[in-house]
């Protein structure tokens, strides 16, 4: 996830909301450019509300970079799931309807 910060906020602006952002149990690495602030946080920002972030006055935008769901994801599991109930198996190209 990014966060982009305004232009404007201060320092102590950015380190409350660094340490806010390290309880919630991400890294974070700050790039400051030169017209612009950038938070990159780096793990699970499942639990991260962005519009909580975007509600803040210092936030300019935020931007989620990786794809949720990784344990389903394509891109993280690419080989298909089978799934054995009894001597039927679901996936892996067998069609299955199922009902519930």
């Amino acid at each position: 996830m990014i966060a982009v910060l305004k232009q404007g906020t201060t320092e102590e602006q950015i380190t409350n909301l660094t340490h806010w952002f390290e309880e919630q149990g991400v890294s974070v690495h700050k790039t400051v450019g030169v017209y612009q602030t950038i938070l990159g946080l780096v793990g699970d920002t499942s639990k991260i509300d962005i519009n909580l972030l975007e509600a803040l006055e210092m936030i300019e935008a935020v931007k989620r970079i990786s794809d949720p769901f990784k344990m389903a994801n394509r891109k993280f599991h690419p080989e298909d799931s089978i799934i054995n109930v009894g001597d039927v198996k679901i996936g892996g190209g067998n069609f299955a309807i199922m009902a519930g």
